[in-house]
């Protein structure tokens, strides 16, 4: 028992040592030092559904309950109504609408995770299906009755724009809900029909509907398959189709009329209204071939260019280039928001998202009426703006004002350059002639800031941006000390120091230190620390939070877009204090798993253990004595001896999460690590240790005694991954598999121990906005490919496993594909400023009940809890 004494002595020193750089910090930086960061610029926007769903009516279609929306809403009740008699009376709702009610929806959905948004996309798909008539075409209009109008010219049965919203919508929720789903699985017969039937359209060289609108639509229900499925059944040979004849239609050049735009056939006008082909054509540009990639650009470049510069969109370009600058609605802002967001996603341009945040500008004020016509309240869209002389604002709010707005608004709020120019305006009055736009063109941002465009070789540049006359400002940006970490900041900041000019960001590794939570507290106490810090674990953040020494960052608009881009509120919950904010950015995680030697478990004759019997059992098995001495010299696994507070996340706590249902260690101020799991998780260790397959010394520094063999598996992250490439041991042969449970545990209640790095923008900055852009640059789809590549780490990202985007730089890594199954599988260290305190009093509940066996399992935990609350309550 001296080892043990001696243990709990080093324990109690490193409380100490724990608690008084806390105590200092407390008394230096006060409670609310968050407030003494600069102003916050303008809020994020919000996104609200309510009018949309205000619109929503129950309807039943050939017996079959389903959702739509109403056609119209009038001001100023709102009162939902259907097509009036100027329309022929067409009905109450469409397809054409409820499709993209859908769409929107399950974008929704996919962003937050709200089963509210997914039920209402189902009723609605459902509506989709029911309108289909059995041969792959479409009817569009039904009235109060739920009868389908087969007669009216807007509503026969086609394959047509409600046919190729419908396959849109389908393709999407293929993508957002997944191939396997029963909802989509019921849905596949009518997606193949539809599908079939716009193939023979477009075999035959006709565009849908006779429309590139319609054209795009559809071909963007492919492209959402073939994310979703990777053409498992012929849809990329379709969309390469569909995309070669909708390049086609492009008409003029960068300096002829009408400049690049995709129109309906020779010697048709352009139209704004559902001007989708950019937004298809630069995806498929990114799915199926870059080359057309080339034709998304001519007109985003040539003909929107001049929009920008103008200082307007107008509603129609004729072949010659005149333009019809009224009436102005959603329908004809939307789509070229999307075409541009899709270009900056396809070609990594940032001019693109910022010309998107430009455009969706019109939505929040930016236009001749300087009227908002979003409402961030209910989600309300106001019909347009009819000119010019007199400007008059429509503020009726139908179905597809609304629906527009909302797809717009929803992918600039998940890009933070987008998001960031949404407030700008234009400067001057505005050009009426799209052949004599100016050469530039300023638009005025919030606090003084500006931004001027100017025309160049590719179309519309940004010449400018900033405060007159500012000095550039430098943040100081403070990495982890590791050399994969401190390499990928550096790349990323000599990247961003070329594209921002006018905030450079100086990388200084965090400085030497018993570690990073210690480093960053000395450095709050001495008033030393940096703009942004990319090492903070949950165990430090509570602390900083409750001393004031952090930024919030979701009502920031970079952060706030990227944490939409990135996380879904399921993944946020954990991490917001009892404010409900989000103080520190969620950036890579380190899911533990079950690492294994593949060669010595096949020796054995078992596979990688399914609960916490199996793997007692595997350590007999994997136990040895090879040298015949009479004493074990291979091992199964190691616990380590260590009992510093962290050692914990390698043994006991990984065990724990694999049963607890989710249940961590605190929650609320409660401590509810006494339970059936923990018991369990340190029984299975007692085991090992009091039958001798868990070795009771420590392994020399050194060389891993997994890689070389000496001990069959280990629970590890990720990063280890790159470790083992270093070292390099050619025979080696590893897998990974989840963390046994209890016997009995259903895998679905079984979570993974996260390890979740975050970053801070600390409190002492003066530029929380321009940190804010730099934390969202940091955590980017580009920066997390070089996250995953360079240091085998994955970035805390929804749907990591199943992006496309990731698939390649997650392949380079063995195993690493595997982990990334379960980055939204997983729990962190709760958010508790004394969770340090309350691990040291877990780690002296597994030795003395697992390692020296001085006491039983559950009266060490019954200890340990006691001791823990008394901590809580103290406070």
């Amino acid at each position: 028992m001296n080892l043990a004494r001696s243990a709990r002595s080093r324990l109690a020193r490193v409380r100490i040592a724990a608690i008084l750089p806390f105590t200092l910090l407390v008394v230096s930086c006060g409670r609310n030092s968050e407030t003494q960061a600069a102003p916050r610029g303008p809020a994020p926007t919000t996104i609200r559904l309510d009018h949309l769903q205000h619109l929503g009516l129950n309807a039943v279609v050939k017996g079959r309950p389903v959702r739509v929306v109403s056609l119209y809403a009038e001001a100023p009740d709102y009162r939902p109504t259907g097509s009036p008699a100027r329309d022929g009376f067409e009905g109450i709702a469409s397809l054409d609408d409820a499709a993209r009610a859908a769409v929107v929806y399950l974008r929704e959905y996919e962003a937050t995770g709200d089963l509210r948004d997914r039920n209402e996309a189902v009723r609605l798909l459902d509506f989709v299906v029911a309108m289909e008539q059995g041969d792959g075409e479409f009817v569009n209009f039904i009235d109060s009755a739920g009868r389908l109008n087969r007669t009216a010219p807007s509503s026969r049965k086609s394959m047509s724009y409600w046919a190729a919203r419908s396959i849109w919508a389908l393709g999407e929720a293929v993508r957002v809900l997944g191939p396997q789903d029963s909802t989509v699985t019921s849905m596949r017969p009518v997606l193949g029909r539809a599908v079939a039937r716009m193939g023979r359209e477009i075999d035959a060289g006709r565009l849908i509907g006779g429309s590139t609108t319609a054209t795009s639509e559809a071909l963007l229900g492919l492209l959402a398959l073939d994310r979703a499925e990777n053409s498992p059944r012929g849809y990329l040979s379709l969309g390469q189709t569909t995309a070669d004849l909708l390049a086609a239609t492009s008409a003029g050049t960068m300096s002829t009329a009408p400049w690049g735009a995709h129109v309906d056939g020779r010697g048709a006008a352009w139209h704004a209204w559902g001007a989708r082909s950019t937004e298809a054509l630069a995806t498929a540009g990114d799915l199926i071939d870059p080359k057309y990639l080339s034709s998304a650009r001519k007109e985003a470049d040539g003909m929107w260019g001049r929009f920008l510069l103008a200082g307007g969109i107008p509603s129609a370009v004729s072949p010659d280039g005149a333009a019809t600058w009224y009436p102005q609605i959603a329908y004809g802002v939307g789509p070229i928001v999307e075409g541009y967001l899709a270009l900056a996603d396809a070609t990594g341009e940032r001019r693109y998202a910022v010309f998107a945040g430009l455009a969706a500008s019109w939505l929040l004020g930016a236009n001749a009426a300087n009227v908002s016509m979003y409402d961030e309240k209910t989600g309300l869209t106001f019909d347009g703006i009819d000119g010019p002389s007199p400007i008059h604002v429509n503020r009726n709010s139908g179905a597809e004002s609304t629906i527009e707005a909302l797809l717009a608004l929803q992918r600039v709020n998940s890009n933070p350059d987008a998001a960031e120019y949404l407030h700008y305006r234009p400067v001057g009055a505005q050009s009426m002639s799209l052949a004599n736009v100016p050469e530039q063109r300023e638009y005025a941002g919030p606090g003084g800031k500006k931004l001027v465009l100017r025309r160049g070789d590719s179309g519309v540049e940004i010449a400018e941006v900033g405060q007159a006359a500012a000095a550039p400002i430098v943040l100081t940006y403070w990495p982890a000390a590791n050399p994969p970490e401190t390499r990928l900041a550096n790349r990323l900041a000599t990247q961003w120091n070329v594209e921002n000019p006018n905030v450079q960001v100086r990388v200084q590794p965090l400085p030497a230190g018993r570690s990073s939570e210690e480093v960053l507290l000395a450095a709050i106490v001495a008033k030393a620390t940096p703009d942004v810090s990319s090492n903070v674990s949950s165990a430090l953040l509570s602390r900083l939070v409750r001393a004031g020494g952090v930024v919030r960052l979701d009502n920031r608009v970079a952060t706030s877009a990227r944490l939409r881009e990135r996380t879904s509120t399921a993944m946020l919950a954990s991490l917001r204090l009892p404010d409900s904010g989000i103080y520190a950015f969620p950036w890579k995680t380190n899911p533990m798993m079950l690492m294994y030697n593949v060669d010595l478990f096949k020796a054995a004759g078992i596979g990688p253990p399914r609960n916490q019997t199996e793997l007692a059992q595997a350590w007999h098995k994997l136990t040895r004595d090879t040298d015949g001495d009479g004493r074990v010299d291979h091992w199964a696994m190691w616990a380590t001896l260590k009992t510093m507070w962290f050692e914990r996340f390698y043994d006991f706590y990984p065990l724990y999460l694999a049963s607890s249902g989710g249940v961590t260690i605190v929650d609320n101020g409660k401590i509810v690590f006494d339970n059936d799991a923990a018991v369990k998780a340190l029984e299975v260790l007692r085991r090992g240790f009091a039958e001798g397959v868990l070795p009771r010394s420590n392994f020399a520094l050194g060389r891993d005694p997994f890689a070389d063999g000496t001990v069959a598996m280990k629970i590890i992250g990720p990063w280890f991954l790159k470790e083992l490439n270093d070292i390099k041991s050619p025979g080696l042969h590893y897998d990974v598999a989840p963390i046994p449970g209890a016997d009995g545990t259903n895998p679905a209640n079984s979570y993974a121990f996260a390890d979740l790095r975050s970053i801070a923008i600390f409190s002492t900055t003066k530029h929380p906005d321009e940190a804010a852009r730099f934390v969202a640059y940091l955590t980017s789809p580009a920066a997390d490919r070089m996250l995953i590549e360079e240091a085998s780490q994955l970035p805390y990202r929804r749907g990591l496993a199943s992006d496309s985007r990731f698939t390649a730089s997650l392949a380079k890594w063995p195993t690493l594909s595997t982990y990334a199954k379960y980055v939204e599988r997983t729990r962190d260290l709760d958010l508790d400023p004394d969770v340090v305190e309350i691990f040291d009093l877990l780690s002296e509940a597994y030795e003395e009940s697992a390692i020296y066996q001085t006491s039983s399992v559950k009266d060490a935990l019954a200890k340990a809890a006691r001791e823990a609350t008394n901590i809580v309550n103290a406070r």
